[in-house]
C-alpha cells in the first residue's frame, strides 16, 4: 500500500544535487550553518552516502546494496511525507531522512515555499553523537515515488512490518 507521488526538486540552489549517471537523488542538501553537503544516491542495486565540504571531495563515502540497506518507508499518515535510510560503518551509523510537507485545502506553494526537508543522525553504537539538519532552501529530496529501495527489498522476498517497523523475510 504505497502512495506513488513524484516529487521534483525545484530548488535551483540545491547543493550538489547531481548523482552519477544512472542514479537518482534520494536526498542532497547543504547542512544548516555549515559549508558541508550530504548526499544519498540510488542506483539500480546500491545506495551511496557521501558527506563533505561543499564543492570539494567527500570526507566520507559509504555504499550498501539496496536489499540490505536500513530503510524506513513513510507510514502513510501525517502532514509530512518522509522516509529514511541508514548506512553503517563499524560502530557508526548514519541515518539520513528526507521528506516534504504536503499541502491541504486552499494552501498553495506560496504557503510552503520550502517544502523539502532532511537531515542526518550519526550514532556511535546506540549513542547519538551528531544531529545535522538540512537547510530547507538547499534541499533536493527526489526519491519518493519511484521507491527503488522498497521495490528491491520486496523483490528479494522481504516484507515491511508496519507494526514492528522492521523488514522481515517474506518466509517468516
Amino acid at each position: 500500500m504505497r502512495v506513488l507521488i513524484t516529487v521534483l526538486a525545484l530548488s535551483a540552489g540545491a547543493a550538489n544535487a547531481k548523482c552519477p549517471a544512472g542514479q537518482a537523488v534520494f536526498i542532497s542538501c547543504q547542512i544548516e550553518a555549515r559549508k558541508t553537503v550530504v548526499k544519498v544516491c540510488l542506483g539500480a542495486d546500491r545506495a551511496t552516502y557521501s558527506y563533505g565540504p561543499q564543492g570539494g571531495p567527500p570526507e566520507l563515502t559509504l555504499s550498501e546494496p539496496l536489499v540490505s540497506l536500513g530503510y524506513t518507508p513513510w507510514p502513510g499518515v501525517g502532514r509530512a511525507i518522509w522516509e529514511d535510510v541508514t548506512f553503517t560503518n563499524g560502530a557508526y551509523s548514519y541515518t539520513v531522512f528526507g521528506g516534504f510537507d504536503r499541502m491541504f485545502g486552499d494552501e498553495t506553494e506560496a504557503d510552503h515555499p520550502t517544502p523539502h526537508f532532511g537531515g542526518v543522525t550519526v550514532r556511535q553504537d546506540d549513542r547519538i553523537i551528531a544531529e545535522l539538519t538540512c537547510d530547507r532552501r538547499m534541499t533536493d529530496y527526489g526519491a519518493f515515488g519511484g521507491d527503488p529501495i522498497y521495490e528491491a527489498k520486496t523483490a528479494a522476498g522481504q516484507e515491511w512490518d508496519d507494526r514492528a517497523q522492521i523488514w522481515r523475510d517474506g518466509s517468516e
